[in-house]
């Protein structure tokens, strides 16, 4: 789901549609824009309202996970990911995307969150460029280790999944090695200055049910992240890797009123540099 984002957008078609072909992509558009529609030629999309944003996060849930639900009837697997992140499986591990997911037994499945930033000597980057052939330095975090994909009618929620049903069965879910998701919202300084001028009149505007404090206050948010970032030293990657595997796959939060499991909300982890695999 998308608006306005378009640096992210690009690199989001970019990525997913080499890996599963831009025919089996959707973009849900959050009030017309024809740049979008540019941007994602050759994609499903499909145009939604924008005259309300009373109760945003609900309604967007409560029709993301239909839509969820109605793909998985002619779809084996569904990922759902935000327009800024990308999925990125390790090739020396599960080969590539597609294998990963036909190989996967449970229901649904979560991936190792790294926030990729754009360090202070870096300059900005090209347009239509990949975000891994400029950036390389990467901050682990528990916030982004979000669950990512299901085959069942398992709806995602605050970064997790409900792992409760009808049925006496419960849903599965797997929390592998080699699995990343690569949240690219400091990635790009210049395109974060414009998505935080949305993101402040969204949660300024006085509906009800939106977005709060992390929204209203981003420039703040924004600050604090790049600040924290450049004071932390470089752990190697499979360090780094293996520490934050550990730590949120051992402290996994599970919430018995409504079912859902997610990661810890830790927002660094480690800070560390991506492999020359990610660039391909």
């Amino acid at each position: 789901m998308v608006y306005r984002d378009y640096w992210a957008l690009a690199q989001w078609i970019r990525h997913y549609s080499k890996h599963l072909g831009i025919e089996n992509l959707y973009v849900v558009v959050h009030g017309p824009d024809p740049k979008v529609n540019q941007i994602a030629q050759g994609a499903n999309i499909w145009t939604i309202p924008r005259d309300s944003l009373d109760g945003f996060d609900k309604r967007r849930n409560r029709m993301l996970n239909q839509f969820q639900t109605g793909l998985l009837q002619f779809y084996d697997w569904v990922i759902r990911t935000d327009t800024d992140e990308l999925i990125c499986i390790d090739p020396d591990l599960h080969g590539s995307l597609k294998q990963f997911l036909t190989q996967t037994t449970d229901d649904a499945v979560f991936a190792i969150g790294l926030n990729v930033y754009e360090q202070a000597e870096e300059q900005d980057m090209p347009d239509y460029v990949s975000v891994f052939d400029c950036r390389d330095a990467a901050v682990i975090t528990g916030n982004y280790s979000k669950a990512w994909a299901v085959k069942a009618d398992a709806p995602l929620m605050r970064h997790g999944v409900k792992l409760t049903n009808e049925t006496d069965k419960p849903y599965s879910y797997s929390f592998p090695q080699g699995a990343y998701l690569a949240h690219l919202k400091f990635a790009s300084i210049a395109a974060l200055a414009d998505g935080n001028v949305t993101r402040k009149a969204v949660a300024r505007s006085g509906a009800p049910g939106v977005p709060g404090w992390g929204w209203k206050r981003a420039d703040a948010h924004t600050k604090r992240f790049f600040e924290k970032a450049e004071t932390l030293d470089f752990t190697p990657w499979s360090d780094a890797v293996a520490l934050a595997h550990e730590t949120i796959t051992s402290d996994m939060k599970y919430d018995e009123s409504d079912g859902v499991i997610r990661s810890p909300g830790i927002p660094f982890l480690a800070k560390t540099r991506l492999p020359k695999w990610f660039k391909t």
